[in-house]
């Protein structure tokens, strides 16, 4: 499979990400790299139904079918795919723009990015695809004018945790009872400004 800087040949609505592009030394520039032999892309309607398999094979939390085809018309530059050789997709990052009240600095109302949900195969875990999509996402939502970025984290996800911190991400509050099993989350953010 061609590398992401190679420029590979895609149909059109399945661009490459430049990863080579970063959050204003925000972030390590080694951090974010595609790692070799996956490509990261914007997802298409015909990703859908494998990004919904991901996100069932993998995550507590399911959304609708129509959940994930509105997020993908409303946010196409902030819904990522992850594909690895031979083109199977093997992790996303659906991204969505909200307006409101800030989580991180001051201002009264802000353009803020939420990470809706991130899902990585376990076979492709620890290989740093899911800080790949990340940096990616954070990248896709400044671009479309976001100051700050937040995400719902599982109090025990310890992993997650882990891998949000490294990427700038610290709790802002805790709600109670947040997820259908009882388990409280964890609001993390983190500011997107240069």
């Amino acid at each position: 499979m061609p590398s992401p800087a190679s420029g590979p040949s895609l149909p059109p609505g399945r661009e490459t990400i430049n990863s080579s592009e970063g959050l204003a030394g925000e972030l390590e520039p080694s951090s974010g790299a595609v790692p070799e032999g996956y490509l990261i892309r914007r997802a298409t309607r015909d990703d859908l139904p494998e990004v919904i398999r991901l996100n069932r094979e993998n995550l507590p939390e399911n959304y609708s079918e129509d959940f994930f085809e509105d997020v993908l018309e409303s946010n196409p530059d902030s819904f990522l795919v992850a594909e690895g050789d031979g083109g199977r997709l093997v992790g996303y990052i659906m991204c969505r723009v909200e307006v409101g009240f800030p989580l991180v600095g001051r201002s009264p109302i802000t353009r803020k990015g939420h990470v809706i949900s991130i899902a990585v195969d376990p076979g492709h875990r620890r290989r740093g695809l899911g800080t790949a999509l990340m940096t990616e996402g954070m990248r896709a939502l400044r671009a479309r004018g976001c100051s700050e970025v937040y995400l719902e984290v599982r109090v025990s996800n310890e992993p997650a945790i882990s891998l949000y911190r490294r990427l700038g991400f610290r709790p802002v509050r805790r709600i109670p009872g947040y997820y259908r099993d009882g388990e409280d989350a964890f609001v993390m953010a983190r500011s997107l400004r240069p």
